[in-house]
């Protein structure tokens, strides 16, 4: 009997240990969530872990940081990690500035500079935060090392449509923008006049980038548009996947694999 309630006591004293390392590593996690004032304009940040590279997180359109899940902090074992809300997104004030590519990645860098996160960076990016990433990328060429895009938009996609096509596909981005909330349809109002600012970008051709791309239905031919994102890149791989939209919620494993690979480059 005494042994077993010994078992007990030490059993119930590891569990009171391990409740504590949570709470404190929660707790932790919570203070790194802060805001700077860029301009007079407050932008929700989040950074934590620590290391050489940083790894910025770039959310797809009017998605929060919280898109991302859990996959930060599972990074932040292995590197610095960085996540932002973009104006009128999530806790972030709302934009004083059309949401035009160049304004956004000019908020992200001074928001860098203000928040103290120095590259070089390893950016992991979603859907249309791949295309501030490029732009990012191509303004700031030596502080990026590294690209990870994931389910890109493809701007080539609408180059191969027709005229009849187009006008089909912005009818039903539209309908899709104006089911949202009004101050997330600003940064959606800019998908199209966006795709101005993706041609003859000057991005590094030997820039490490690995390309997700996903196969959502039988005959789905976007991949291959999203491949001319890496055309004539000669440090650069594309996968292709099953599944949906978010790859890094389908496949979290995958994701933290190819971002440990960019780190070790």
């Amino acid at each position: 009997m005494k042994g077993i309630n010994k078992f007990r006591i030490i059993k119930n004293f590891l569990k009171f240990i391990s409740s504590i390392i949570l709470i404190v590593f929660c707790f932790e996690s919570y203070c790194q969530e802060r805001f700077v004032n860029v301009e007079g304009q407050k932008f929700r940040i989040k950074t934590f872990g620590a290391g050489e590279k940083t790894v910025l997180f770039e959310s797809g359109i009017t998605d929060s940081l919280e898109a991302w899940g859990s996959l930060p902090d599972t990074i932040a074992r292995y590197s610095r990690v960085f996540l932002y809300d973009r104006a009128d997104i999530g806790k972030s004030d709302t934009s004083r500035q059309v949401r035009t590519i160049p304004n956004i990645v000019n908020e992200l860098h001074n928001i860098l500079k203000v928040a103290d996160v120095h590259p070089p960076y390893i950016i992991v990016a979603h859907s249309f935060g791949a295309s501030i990433s490029r732009y990012f990328s191509s303004q700031y060429p030596d502080q990026v090392k590294g690209l990870l895009l994931l389910d890109p938009m493809a701007d080539a996609y609408l180059k191969h449509l027709s005229k009849s096509d187009l006008k089909a596909y912005q009818e039903f981005v539209g309908k899709i923008q104006n089911s949202r909330q009004p101050r997330y349809r600003k940064e959606e109002d800019q998908t199209f006049p966006n795709l101005a600012y993706m041609k003859d970008l000057t991005i590094r051709r030997d820039l490490p980038t690995i390309l997700v791309s996903v196969i959502h239905r039988k005959g789905d031919d976007y991949p291959t548009y999203q491949k001319e994102i890496i055309s004539g890149f000669c440090n650069a791989i594309q996968v292709i996947l099953e599944g949906t939209h978010y790859v890094h919620r389908d496949n979290p494993d995958l994701v933290i694999k190819y971002i440990k690979d960019l780190l070790m480059k």
